[in-house]
């Protein structure tokens, strides 16, 4: 007999079965470790968490419950080693296959036998490597912020500055037309010096231009014959300056799989550089090479210039930071921020060794292993 106002058994049931479903959930929980409930299927979507792991993981529960595992405790650029992600998954994969529970992953059957779930318990090393790989990808997040902050200031401020520096060279053009042969030597230099900076002004705008340009730039990645780069800027260089005797060598064979376009301003900027600090040497001497250093080809622009004090190598790359303050050189830094900006972009590193007095060998890499391929 089913008194009146009493719901059907099966309902009872179903209401008895959802309220044990929500207990087992609050219990799980409240579990004091490191909790995850994971779909048995190669993705290891995450199906719950435990307050511990969210509060260890520094994590909100939704951030994580529906994702795969491996987004969320990722490998990073350096390989699966550096995190540890490609033991873990190979050790979540074993459990699929076997269904056998390891230290860490317990697999979870239904009555019929078929692997439901897979618990894993998170250890202390992986909550401090997925802690890290979080603080190195917020970290990557404000430097690429700062990127763009860069890129749009330098893009104002070369436009912005376009207009007056034509208008000038524009009033000085016109001062000698209507004034030409009433100006005496003395003013004449004075023009001649206005028109001069306008136009290094105007070189200053185009690298900030260049250097904006270089964070926007999709990197296509090709076979870069660098030797015919290095030989081609040598001839544009040899042909501006005829006067000047410069000795260049610059290797056979020098190969990256890289943007040929960046890699190419790379290589101007660099031998530009040594073509500059060159320029008080009577028997100038500029060599481009490569050599392999534990199976990594770095790459090497060398000269015989007047080098720098390595004690100011922090500001070597810094845009319009000065290595000689006695006006030995004519440089902003603009050139050497932009060629580090293309190896990073590249996934390398670049670097200088420089004595004063005897040269300077500016050495690179390019996206580690791959450089060669």
């Amino acid at each position: 007999m089913i008194f009146q106002g009493t719901p059907p058994l099966s309902v009872t049931r179903r209401e008895n079965t959802r309220q044990i479903s929500l207990d087992f959930e609050l219990l799980f929980r409240c579990a004091p470790s490191l909790l995850l409930v994971l779909e048995a299927a190669p993705g290891f979507r995450i199906l719950g968490a435990s307050d511990a792991y969210v509060r260890a993981s520094r994590c909100s529960r939704e951030a994580i419950v529906g994702k795969p595992f491996f987004d969320v405790f990722p490998e990073t650029v350096e390989g699966p080693r550096a995190t540890g992600a490609g033991s873990l998954k190979a050790a979540l994969e074993r459990v699929l296959a076997t269904r056998k529970a390891d230290s860490l992953n317990t697999p979870v059957l239904d009555e019929a036998g078929d692997l439901r779930y897979v618990i894993h318990r998170a250890d202390a090393m992986e909550m401090e490597l997925l802690r890290a790989s979080q603080e190195r990808d917020e970290a990557l997040r404000q430097l690429k912020s700062a990127n763009e902050e860069l890129e749009a200031f330098a893009r104002a401020t070369a436009e912005d500055l376009r207009a007056p520096m034509r208008a000038i060279d524009g009033f000085c053009r016109l001062f000698q037309q209507m004034k030409g042969a009433a100006l005496d030597d003395g003013v004449r230099r004075l023009l001649g010096r206005v028109t001069a900076k306008l136009a290094q002004m105007e070189s200053v705008v185009d690298d900030l231009l260049a250097l904006a340009r270089i964070g926007q730039a999709r990197l296509v990645r090709e076979r870069v014959d660098l030797t015919a780069i290095a030989r081609d800027v040598a001839a544009e260089w040899a042909a501006r300056e005829p006067e000047r005797s410069v000795q260049v060598d610059v290797a056979p064979g020098l190969e990256a799989w890289a943007d040929r376009e960046l890699v190419a301003l790379a290589i101007e900027n660099l031998f530009a550089n040594a073509w500059m600090y060159t320029a008080t040497r009577e028997h100038a001497h500029i060599e481009v090479g490569a050599r392999s250093i534990v199976g990594q080809t770095v790459f090497y622009v060398r000269d015989n210039g007047i080098g720098f004090d390595m004690a100011h190598s922090d500001r070597l790359f810094a845009p319009f930071a000065r290595m000689h303050e006695d006006g030995q050189v004519e440089a902003h830094g603009i050139g050497l921020a932009c060629v580090k900006r293309i190896v990073l972009r590249h996934g390398g590193d670049i670097w200088a060794e420089a004595v004063p007095g005897q040269g300077a060998c500016f050495h690179f890499t390019l996206s580690g292993s791959q450089a060669s391929r």
